[in-house]
């Protein structure tokens, strides 16, 4: 197997590692994957990767890491991984969710600027420092926005909830935030909106866009749009 590995990752363009990643995460908030869902997805990646998000450009990526065997497209033109796809999502997942751990916890970077800095590492990242960032860090199962690493050995907590969904008035435990989101991670680090952090929740309101969290004595408002990518467990 690593010999396949070795012969299949050196093909793959920085791009493609990006597109990857990013069919990965959209189906990972249980969503289906289109050319809307992946555009809005990649405009979410750092400017600094200069990804192409033009109709033109993500159709020419799509058949291409089609005729590579990573991506099939669907009669509805869904776009799924292949296995051999998965594998490669994963090993990308993987680096990038740890390079986030490195950095907050060895480096001490502020928590919204560790995506952008977690997408410079992941494309450079050896097997080899993965393994020892992996060891030095205490092989950790989630990276600092609660977000699962792939080969961790992470089980999802019992009874985890998108926050638009959440009992209102109930003690939860916030279990992962967006983290390819700036300026929501700032807001929400500021907030104290974390994962572990104990909040709870005051009011849904779709109608007004708004949903509204106690965490300690203080009141956090959340614009609804963002509410199913925060998830929450019983405390």
């Amino acid at each position: 197997m690593p010999a396949q590995k070795n012969q299949v990752v050196p093909r793959l363009t920085q791009a493609m590692e990006n597109y990857l990643l990013s069919i990965y995460v959209v189906q990972e908030r249980g969503e289906k994957v289109s050319n809307a869902t992946l555009v809005d997805q990649l405009r979410r990646v750092p400017a600094s990767e200069n990804l192409g998000t033009s109709l033109p450009a993500v159709s020419g990526m799509l058949r291409r890491m089609e005729r590579e065997s990573l991506i099939k497209l669907g009669d509805s033109r869904d776009i799924d991984l292949t296995p051999k796809g998965r594998n490669l999502a994963e090993a990308m997942i993987r680096k990038h969710r740890l390079a986030a751990c490195m950095v907050v916890e060895l480096l001490d970077v502020p928590l919204h600027e560790v995506d952008a800095e977690a997408h410079m590492l992941e494309h450079a990242l050896s097997d080899t420092l993965e393994t020892r960032i992996q060891k030095k860090l205490g092989n950790p199962k989630t990276d600092p926005f609660g977000q699962p690493i792939p080969g961790s050995g992470y089980r999802q907590s019992s009874g985890v909830v998108n926050l638009d969904q959440a009992p209102i008035g109930k003690s939860m435990i916030v279990d992962r935030i967006p983290e390819d989101d700036a300026e929501l991670v700032a807001y929400l680090n500021d907030n104290g909106v974390l994962p572990g952090v104990e909040v709870v929740v005051a009011d849904v309101a779709p109608y007004r866009g708004v949903v509204t969290l106690e965490v300690s004595d203080e009141t956090a408002v959340l614009g609804y749009g963002v509410s199913s990518e925060i998830r929450l467990r019983p405390s």
